[in-house]
């Protein structure tokens, strides 16, 4: 599995604190069956730390402390953005950190109101030439309430990256709701353990129970997509796809998105 959005870089966002507590979430990555995590700290911190030269060497030290330890998760470089015009600009003046250096960027809007500006910013991102990976939109309340609005952004090219324990019930029922909507109706693109801390409550960095739960819902070809496929095409840069919406009467089909 590629887990495209975690948070385990030490003493840099809401992330582990220690670096000891960033090498457990590796080494539980790994014995879940990981093979490469994207870091994705908060943008707002990586800019108060002094931006994207800084974030490189963080990876880079931690890759180096990985070594040391044995641990062997590839471990690369993104971002987790809040959609505003700061972004925008950054965008446009080529200093955000995307995801693995690609097209993707990574980008989450607030979890209890709908922004206005939403669509268009979006839009804005992709007329830079960027592919908007939205996070963890089954956690969000309006989507939760109107799914519509997701689909409006999937079918203008907007991935959605749903984090894995939405799956298990980890957020709530609503959460979990929303995820299998958004599951059988074709707008979910990739899982992502959107992983904070090595401890079993407060997102370990796991994605095989949450592929499962996917699996026994939408098919084991969905679930090896969105947790295998897919998030591999996004960390090389490339095109990924995701099944239509689920009807019993029809044959899978497959709808393309992204760009390198």
């Amino acid at each position: 599995m590629y887990d495209i959005h975690c948070h385990i870089l030490p003493d840099l966002d809401d992330g582990p604190k220690t670096l000891e507590s960033a090498l457990e979430m590796a080494r539980i990555a790994v014995a879940d069956g990981v093979q490469t995590i994207i870091a994705t700290p908060h943008g707002d911190h990586v800019a108060a730390r002094g931006g994207w030269p800084a974030l490189e060497q963080r990876v880079s030290a931690f890759r180096q402390a990985m070594a040391e330890n044995n641990i062997p998760l590839k471990v690369l470089t993104g971002v987790e953005y809040v959609l505003t015009a700061d972004l925008l600009r950054n965008t446009q003046e080529g200093r955000a950190v995307t995801l693995n250096s690609s097209r993707y960027i990574l980008v989450e809007i607030d979890f209890s109101q709908w922004p206005l500006y939403t669509e268009e910013a979006l839009f804005q991102l992709q007329l830079t030439g960027f592919t908007p990976v939205l996070a963890h939109p089954e956690r969000q309340a309006n989507i939760q309430q109107s799914p519509e609005l997701l689909r409006r952004l999937v079918e203008r090219g907007v991935l959605a990256e749903a984090t894995a324990g939405s799956f298990l019930g980890d957020f709530g029922e609503a959460a979990k709701a929303s995820a299998e909507v958004l599951l059988q109706r074709g707008l979910l693109h990739c899982i992502a353990s959107d992983g904070h801390s090595p401890d079993p409550r407060r997102r370990p960095p796991v994605m095989a129970e949450a592929m499962k739960s996917v699996a026994k819902l939408a098919g084991e070809e969905t679930a090896h997509l969105l947790a295998v496929t897919n998030p591999l095409a996004v960390l090389e840069g490339k095109p990924v796809a995701v099944p239509g919406p689920k009807h019993p009467a029809r044959a899978k089909r497959f709808l393309w998105f992204g760009r390198g």
